[in-house]
């Protein structure tokens, strides 16, 4: 997603936020891929988990994720698909970890 609000504006990263008080990881994935993209989470796996302190101190997890539905913008930024490449120069610090399970993911 091209983020659209600062302090990140004109950076990409995925879809997420943080789980509300008493809402499960399961459930703050659907809302946040819903929320953020309009597209419906019909199945996820969890990837990677890690702590991160570059843009904002937190617990990062990553799901594979399966969806239905029209990618929407919302007021977090305008979802979009992208190589790997294409996402490295301009993605957030706190997500880098991320790109080696991305560039795993795709084919060559």
């Amino acid at each position: 997603m091209e983020r659209g609000g600062h302090p990140l504006k004109g950076y990409w990263s995925l879809p997420g936020g943080l789980v509300e008080t008493g809402e499960s990881l399961d459930e703050a994935v659907r809302r946040e891929i819903l929320e953020e993209t309009g597209l419906t989470v019909t199945g996820k796996e969890l990837l990677l988990e890690y702590y991160s302190d570059a843009d904002v101190p937190c617990n990062i997890s990553l799901f594979a994720v399966q969806a239905s539905g029209d990618p929407k913008n919302s007021w977090e930024g305008s979802p979009q698909w992208m190589t790997v490449d294409e996402l490295e120069p301009r993605f957030v610090q706190s997500q880098r970890p991320v790109l080696e399970v991305l560039r795993k993911m795709s084919p060559e």
